[in-house]
């Protein structure tokens, strides 16, 4: 008898299940039969004959991170915008960069973005694409999705009206989301709710479109089934008080999910929760470009578990290793800072190793609507699974697992990525990919972009022109 690549067996790893019916950790194996876990236990046998062995000594076991937020199309202008605040992203994205792209130049775009999140063991990401200019790039963004074997959420998104107008009156205004291509687009593509490739709406909301906007777009993915995602909270924008708004049009319920919610009202948190609603919170670059103090806290205190996010790679780095240190120090700082301001030492941590971990895997599944499918290393989910080796001196010794992988992990430690029970990198190096050819096509679409925006390599600063703020937001409501 061959052996079935359909069957496989990770033996002897440190499992760190983000299940409560198992320990938070211990050693053991984990039967995979097609795309499903079968089977989760400290020791189980096979006929080895026609099972693919995979050994996991001395390697930690975690369900694949889930980032609920990032919006890939933006891959090509990876860390020029270190020093940028909230006005320099959207100047250089929304107003200059957004408008030009081919769809070729997203295809490209998202193919990078997603390669470098299964590199981190990201095994399934919110596309949050704010820049479907045409039924081809929509095209485009199937094709990028299907070709990457990650799991992929698309949230089709247009550039808001609101912000446009407020960047630069020449660029124009889209004005609503074209329905009739979001509907093709469902029956076409991503027919199914559950399946490898979803679909979302990436719903402009309050903050930046005026309200017949957002009650469009909420209409819309409820006739289509959808879930939508939504940005609220961004700095000075949440004045006109985002989720108050959507609360008196009777539009929220457990279908959203919330991103940031860095400077909404307490009373928005706590209607966040009554809803059912999800959050999705992108701490380090929250910190560095100016949304407020990261909603993290706030959103705990009323029962809301967050899921994390990367946002966009112009500033930080494509991995949730990072996101789930920065969600730690932002919490632990913040609670840590109140005990200090009485005079007294912190005694008790805020928030756990694996608590952020949970976030990181399980609710960003949930946020997804995908909590049944994939999340936790439960027996009769889907094998969406991230195996780190240990053996690289940033992890000797390994004395308690989860901290080793919250703490010190990096993409470099990451061995092995399953999706759906198939292999999409085994020992460091993503199966399929001809990485000289990526990084010429990426540096081709970059300079492309660069020349076609007037930007440049190295340190550069859009003019920002006009201000961001809710000037116009009165006019548009009245």
């Amino acid at each position: 008898m061959t052996k079935s690549s359909d069957r496989k067996l990770l033996r002897g790893g440190t499992i760190l299940a983000v299940d409560p019916q198992f320990d938070a950790e211990f050693v053991g194996d984990i039967l995979i039969e097609g795309k499903k876990i079968v089977d989760v236990a400290p020791s189980i046998s096979v006929d080895e004959a026609s099972t693919e062995i995979i050994d996991a000594g001395g390697k930690i076991l975690t369900p694949g991170f889930v980032d609920t937020h990032r919006h890939l199309w933006q891959s090509p202008f990876r860390y020029c915008g270190a020093d940028w605040l909230i006005a320099h992203y959207a100047k250089a994205m929304w107003g200059l960069a957004g408008p030009i792209y081919t769809p070729e130049d997203l295809y490209l775009s998202l193919r990078i973005g997603l390669a470098d999140a299964l590199n981190a063991g990201v095994t399934q990401v919110f596309d949050w694409n704010h820049n479907v200019n045409s039924p081809d790039h929509a095209d485009e963004t199937y094709r990028a999705h299907l070709n990457s074997g990650a799991r992929v959420v698309f949230g089709y998104g247009q550039s808001s009206p609101v912000w446009a107008d407020m960047l630069d009156p020449d660029i124009g205004a889209s004005g609503k989301m074209p329905s009739q291509d979001l509907e093709r687009v469902r029956k076409q593509y991503y027919n199914s709710n559950d399946g490898l490739l979803t679909l979302a709406m990436a719903a402009r909301g309050p903050e930046v479109s005026p309200m017949n906007v957002v009650r469009a777009e909420s209409q819309m993915a409820k006739e289509l089934g959808l879930r939508s995602s939504v940005h609220i909270g961004n700095g000075a924008l949440a004045q006109v008080r985002p989720i108050e708004l959507m609360e008196r049009e009777g539009l929220l319920d457990e279908t959203y999910t919330w991103i940031h919610c860095n400077t909404i009202s307490d009373r928005e948190i706590g209607l966040i929760a009554e809803s059912g609603g999800h959050a999705s919170v992108a701490p380090e670059i929250e910190c560095h470009m100016g949304h407020g103090d990261p909603a993290i806290s706030r959103l705990l205190d009323v029962g809301v578990r967050p899921s994390l996010s990367v946002d966009t790679c112009t500033n930080v780095s494509g991995d949730l290793f990072a996101i789930m240190r920065a969600t730690l120090s932002s919490v632990r700082a913040e609670a840590n800072r109140r005990i200090l301001d009485t005079g007294e030492m912190p005694t008790e941590v805020a928030l756990s190793a694996s608590d952020v971990l949970e976030f990181a895997t399980l609710q960003g599944a949930r946020a997804n609507g995908l909590g049944h499918v994939t999340g936790s290393l439960t027996p009769g989910k889907e094998a969406d699974i991230v195996i780190v080796d240990t053996k690289s001196p940033n992890l000797l010794p390994v004395s308690y697992a989860m901290g080793s992988l919250v703490m010190g992990a990096n993409p470099g430690n990451v061995d092995t990525v399953l999706v759906q029970g198939r292999v999409v990198k085994q020992d460091g190096k993503l199966v399929g990919l001809d990485i000289n050819h990526l990084r010429n096509r990426a540096e081709e679409v970059r300079d492309s972009l660069f020349e076609r925006i007037g930007a440049q390599k190295g340190l550069w600063f859009p003019d920002i022109g006009t201000p961001i703020n809710n000037k116009n937001y009165d006019a548009l409501n009245n």
